[in-house]
């Protein structure tokens, strides 16, 4: 598991959140349970400067993986996500913690549990290691969780 501390410039944290809160709209975003979720197109700036910084990354990680997708999710309170495994071809996750004033929504990989705090980023390989979040106590979860592939998978 790698953990990196504050990875993303601070500004660009609260224009996510805010980017989120003014833009989302159920009619064209993904609700996947009780979280609202954006899906971050390149054609944005803000999402192809963080698509680049985090292509850097997985580079540095293994230079065969490629970004996949990224999603802006907001987890409202009583939401989690359950013991499970990536997909196959995700050998890769990152998770960037947008806020941290919340209670709960820890992530849990494997044996380990990560407290969110803002501006962290967690990655792992999300398709061998089991990994979950604990149900959100009190306020909103903001995260960008960004998927890999292999580029030399068919």
């Amino acid at each position: 598991m790698k953990v990196i501390e504050n990875y993303l410039p601070e500004s660009q944290i609260d224009d996510l959140i805010n980017y989120h809160k003014n833009n989302f709209d159920s009619k064209i975003h993904e609700i996947h349970r009780k979280t609202e979720v954006i899906e971050c197109t390149p054609n944005i700036r803000m999402f192809m400067d963080i698509a680049v910084n985090l292509n850097n990354l997985i580079k540095s990680i293994n230079k065969n993986y490629m970004i996949n997708y990224i999603k802006l999710v907001k987890w409202p309170c009583g939401e989690f996500q359950g013991k499970h495994l990536d997909f196959d071809y995700h050998p890769y996750t990152t998770i960037i913690y947008l806020n941290d004033d919340f209670e709960g929504g820890e992530t849990i990989v494997g044996e380990e549990t990560v407290t969110p705090k803002k501006n962290k980023l967690v990655g792992f390989n999300g398709n061998k290691i089991v990994h979950e979040v604990t149900k959100i106590k009190k306020g909103t979860r903001y995260t960008l969780a960004c998927w890999y592939k292999n580029e030399n998978a068919i």
